[in-house]
């Protein structure tokens, strides 16, 4: 598994440059970077958690493969749930599975790579726990019941958080396309931009910026 870290970026010479390394001076112009900066270097977090280490949470990460190393555009994404004590709940092509906080790294199925979509306050861990354990209970997520397009981990995901009832997903949790419209979106757009970087400076101490990516 590839892991990574918050990207610095910095503007100088009017360009937006992202580096892991702190960089003593501009790729551009050779100055040190402390001189005429456009603007305050900032760090850009990296999107990319351990599910185990988010309760009750809704995560997200590839099928297949995972999002730094492999991950593209017309790739599935897989979503799943944490309980309380950070144990992964997913539904699949295998059924419905749980995955220990404390399992080894070669058995948590790429959940040690994902996307952090939403947490629900400490209040709602009680009530996110009593309806995850009545939801994983319900036959309708043994393995024959896996429909890829129809009965899949999204169905499973949405079904949860209808019988869960909390206000912020009340609206956008009836079908699939409103939910990663409202919910989902903005959290893969960012990855996106971070995937891109961060493949950039496989090659690089640096990356300058083009004008196609939003600016730091």
């Amino acid at each position: 598994m590839t892991y990574s870290r918050d990207l610095m970026c910095v503007r100088h010479c009017n360009q937006t440059i992202f580096s892991y390394a702190t960089l003593t001076q501009c790729p551009l112009c050779s100055k040190p970077l402390g001189e005429n900066l456009d603007s305050i270097p900032i760090a850009l977090p990296c999107p990319f958690v351990r599910a185990c280490q988010h309760p009750c949470s809704i995560v997200l990460r590839p099928s297949v493969g995972d999002f730094l190393s492999s991950f593209k555009n017309q790739n599935n994404l897989h979503i799943a749930l944490t309980s309380s004590n950070g144990t992964v709940v997913e539904f699949d092509l295998n059924g419905l599975a749980k995955i220990p906080p404390k399992s080894k790294p070669s058995t948590t199925k790429g959940w040690d790579q994902c996307l952090l979509i939403a947490q629900v306050p400490e209040p709602w861990y009680d009530r996110w726990d009593e309806v995850l354990e009545k939801i994983a209970g319900d036959p309708a997520w043994r393995k024959n019941m896996y429909q890829e397009d129809t009965h899949n981990c999204y169905t499973f995901v949405l079904s949860f958080l209808n019988e869960l009832e909390y206000g912020e997903f009340n609206d956008f949790c009836h079908d699939k396309l409103s939910f990663s419209k409202q919910i989902v979106a903005s959290k893969t757009q960012n990855a996106a931009k971070y995937i891109t970087i961060h493949r950039k400076l496989q090659s690089s101490n640096y990356f300058i910026e083009q004008k196609e990516l939003s600016s730091c």
